[in-house]
């Protein structure tokens, strides 16, 4: 389901010491999905009422929560490609909303199912007063739970000993951003110590890597990556459930009240507001910033720049200078830049451009050794 991350914290690391979750929906299938955005309040004639984020034609869910006080969140994992066709991992996370009241119920549910892809579900338990990872795969499940701990991070790799050993997980670690975006959390979490919604608010939307360091916007190893389909918190033994407005999670987070909604009888034909405006939490101020336009520029320009390399036309004057001021700490637009150079026979400005892309923080392992190659290239070209 893309690059997704969660996070919990209860007890110590809650302001009030009850249940908090948080969680960026970062998958990406183009700007018109990314704004294709529906919060469903469902009454189904089985089960538990429930909310969902969701969009047109989906019938599964990936972020919700029940007047129960269980909330699903899904993240994927490494999975090799499916050859038959099982339960859909959204359609699980589906029928614990619906059925689930309680983390053995929820387990339950899932053991009884097959996967065809690896995924965790983050459930969160208002009755529990906690949240487990339930990580299944198509041939195993594992539920990992953090011991003499109140906060629980998962990022896109599994945790618990049935799973972490895989081929697939641990060249995941090595090789994806998962683990850096794991301890960029861990990090975020460690100095925001007692979580409320607009600290979670603060963490899903914050842009920088490590120890701040400047990533570069859009890059896949900062915990927003300006791309994300929404963002939302949970207060689960409140009812209380924020979502992110447009653009990405960077909008209004708004508040619904699920003991509200579905506790009071709307009239069929009235025009009422679900939204409980007072608890929301406001826009990112990013977004009225200069660097927030330069970035929705790069975005344009960079699909440009795509077409240049791909059909080997020739830049105009001036493209390239403007393309990297535009998101000047991003390690793609040297990148880029240097694959341009390369393929015209610009060897000294395509190598300046490559060591250029390696000061910056480049997202995984297989594209900072391919720079190195392009750089051995150019080396051999040039003796």
């Amino acid at each position: 389901m893309g690059r997704l991350f969660l996070i919990c914290g209860l007890g110590d690391k809650s302001e009030d010491g009850t249940l908090i979750l948080g969680r960026n929906f970062d998958f990406y299938a183009g700007d018109d999905f990314a704004k294709d955005k529906i919060v469903a309040f469902v009454k189904p004639d089985k089960g538990y009422p429930f909310m969902m984020v969701t969009w047109a034609g989906m019938i599964g869910a990936c972020s919700g929560m029940n007047n129960e006080g269980i909330t699903v969140t899904i993240n994927a994992s490494k999975s090799k490609i499916p050859l038959i066709a099982k339960t859909p991992i959204s359609i699980v996370a589906r029928e614990i909303l619906q059925y689930a009241s309680n983390v053995d119920e929820a387990i339950a549910i899932a053991k009884k199912r097959k996967v065809f892809v690896s995924e965790s579900i983050m459930v969160g338990s208002a009755h529990d007063k906690k949240a487990v990872l339930i990580e299944v795969a198509p041939d195993k499940m594992d539920v990992y739970q953090v011991p003499n701990s109140n906060q629980l991070i998962c990022t896109n790799h599994f945790q618990g000993e049935a799973l972490k050993d895989g081929e697939r997980n641990q060249n995941q670690i090595e090789n994806s951003h998962s683990k850096y975006r794991y301890d960029r959390l861990t990090e975020l979490i460690a100095e925001n110590k007692q979580l409320n919604p607009e600290k979670a608010a603060a963490i899903l939307r914050n842009k920088d890597g490590l120890n701040d360091f400047p990533l570069g916007y859009g890059n896949e190893k900062a915990l927003n990556q300006l791309l994300a389909h929404h963002g939302i918190i949970f207060k689960p033994e409140q009812r209380l459930v924020w979502v992110s407005a447009n653009p990405y999670q960077m909008g209004e987070f708004v508040c619904y009240d699920l003991n509200k909604i579905f506790g009071e009888r709307h009239l069929k034909d009235a025009i009422v507001t679900l939204q409980q405006e007072n608890k929301n939490i406001p826009a990112d101020p990013f977004l009225k910033t200069q660097a927030y336009k330069n970035y929705e520029q790069f975005r344009i320009e960079d699909r440009k720049m795509d077409a240049f390399l791909k059909e080997d036309l020739t830049v105009p004057t001036d493209f390239l200078r403007n393309y990297q001021s535009l998101n000047s700490d991003y390690w793609v637009v040297y990148y880029k830049t240097g694959k341009y150079c390369y393929d015209k026979g610009f060897y000294d400005a395509a190598k300046k451009n490559f060591e250029m892309a390696l000061t910056k923080e480049i997202t995984t392992l297989p594209e900072q050794k391919e720079i190195r190659k392009y750089l051995r290239k150019i080396k051999r070209k040039q003796s």
